[in-house]
Formats: C-alpha cells, sequence, structure tokens
C-alpha cells in the first residue's frame, strides 16, 4: 500500500489548487442557483464561470459528490441540504465585503455630506441606529 502523503494528485494538480476549486465550484453552484439559471450543475453549464478545464470542473463536482455536498442526478449533479448551507457560508464569506452599501444607499443623514441626522459627524459612515430607542 502507497501512503497517502507520497501519493500524486489525481488530475495533476496542486493540492491548494484543487481545493480552492472545489471551493469556487460550490459558490458558483450557489450563485448559479440564487439567479435562477437553475437547480442541476455540471461542467458544462459552470465552465463559463470559472477558469478550469471541463475535466477538472468534472473532477470537483466528483469530490463534492463524494464529500456529500453534491449529488448525482443522471448527468449533472443538485445540492444535498447540507452540501446548500456549505455552499452559502462560503458564499457570503468571499462576498460579505461587497454586500454593504454604497454613497447615495445609505439612510437620510448618515453621510458627512447630508445636512442633517442625529450621528456623530466626527465619524463617516457612522449610520444611525435602526428600531426602537434602547
Amino acid at each position: 500500500m502507497t501512503p497517502i502523503i507520497n501519493k500524486e494528485p489525481e488530475s495533476g494538480e496542486d493540492p491548494l489548487r484543487r481545493m480552492n476549486l472545489r471551493e469556487d465550484v460550490l459558490e458558483i453552484c450557489y450563485w448559479y442557483q440564487g439567479e435562477g439559471f437553475g437547480d442541476r450543475f455540471s461542467a458544462q453549464s459552470l465552465k463559463t464561470f470559472l477558469n478550469s478545464t471541463p475535466d477538472a470542473i468534472v473532477a470537483a463536482l466528483e469530490r463534492l459528490a463524494d464529500e456529500g455536498a453534491l449529488m448525482r442526478e443522471g448527468a449533472s449533479y443538485v445540492f444535498t441540504p447540507e452540501g446548500k448551507k456549505q455552499a452559502g457560508r462560503l458564499f457570503h464569506e468571499t462576498f460579505a465585503d461587497f454586500q454593504v452599501g454604497t454613497h447615495g444607499e445609505c439612510t437620510a443623514g448618515c453621510c458627512e455630506s447630508e445636512g442633517d441626522g442625529d450621528q456623530d459627524r466626527g465619524r463617516p459612515g457612522n449610520h444611525p441606529r435602526t428600531g426602537p430607542p434602547k
């Protein structure tokens, strides 16, 4: 028996690249479904969004199925309940910084350039508290 530590990666790529592709595939599947493109995933449907070969994408989909994040259904894959949660967490972690409002999208008076509001003007971006006063 060959020790696992000396085993060559199956796809010829380094393990870190394979792990990153696995996470990218999960995030793309989550986004793909959220955008209404469908709930079935294949290398063909995902290749436009990934900088990888179709064979590498298939290998990532297969690993995700083996791990229980996806299930095979015919020639495509679908999320398992746990896989969808995992994909959602990864997606949120990756894109949380992009989900904040920009100038002009915040409540009245929250920016230094606006004339009224009850926040501390010395702290840019200090948004007034929402909800009932404590």
